[in-house]
């Protein structure tokens, strides 16, 4: 994506409206990149799945939107999901990728139970929640438009999904748990200069004096 000089205006107004409309959502969000990048140190993953070109965090390898490429190649490294980043559609365009795999993990509003008056779409079967905590994990909506790194009010909750043969090391456990409790007010960015990441902010223009 954005790869094409002749496509770029409408690849780019094509995802300015595609984030507005997943900032309409209630049930959206846009997780901190520290919460994102802990999680991606913690499991190795360099896939991220789940929003659109202007919010993923530009520290991973590869980026994805359902079946859709942002950047880089699909690998077999490790995979963070944004569920809630993702339509319906999409979500079960890739639920059998993630069903057939046991490399990934999931962030999402608190699903319903299956029996709820108002039934989620179901994480993939045999996954695993290994939390379900409150916290400022995610960014104010429409923090693409004014580049603030304030996260939303404390309180809002968070699951954690893997998939049903992978394991958690208690370290890394209590890692990602404390950074979903904290109340923090602001995103903890930690630029830093190599990969894609240095592109991203090559382009914004920090870092460079």
């Amino acid at each position: 994506m954005f790869s094409n000089p002749e496509s770029f205006k409408v690849d780019f107004h094509s995802e300015i409206l595609l984030q507005e409309s997943l900032d309409e959502n209630p049930t959206y969000r846009s997780f901190s990149w520290q919460v994102l990048r802990k999680a991606s140190e913690l499991f190795g993953a360099k896939t991220y799945i789940g929003e659109t070109g202007l919010t993923t965090p530009p520290f991973f390898s590869n980026a994805r939107r359902g079946t859709k490429t942002m950047w880089g190649v699909l690998d077999d490294s490790p995979v963070i999901t944004n569920w809630n980043g993702l339509d319906p559609t999409e979500q079960v365009k890739i639920t059998p990728t993630l069903e057939t795999s046991n490399n990934w993990i999931i962030f999402t509003h608190p699903l319903g139970a299956e029996d709820a008056v108002t039934p989620t779409t179901p994480i993939p079967k045999g996954a695993q929640r290994i939390l379900h905590r409150k916290g400022k994990a995610g960014k104010e909506r429409g923090w693409w438009r004014t580049g603030t790194d304030k996260l939303a009010s404390y309180g809002l909750e968070t699951e954690v999904w893997i998939s049903q043969n992978s394991t958690i090391p208690d370290s890394n456990f209590i890692a990602l748990e404390a950074l979903l409790q904290t109340k923090s007010e602001t995103d903890l960015l930690d630029m830093r200069f190599e990969g894609v990441e240095s592109i991203y902010w090559a382009g914004t223009g920090i870092g460079l004096d």
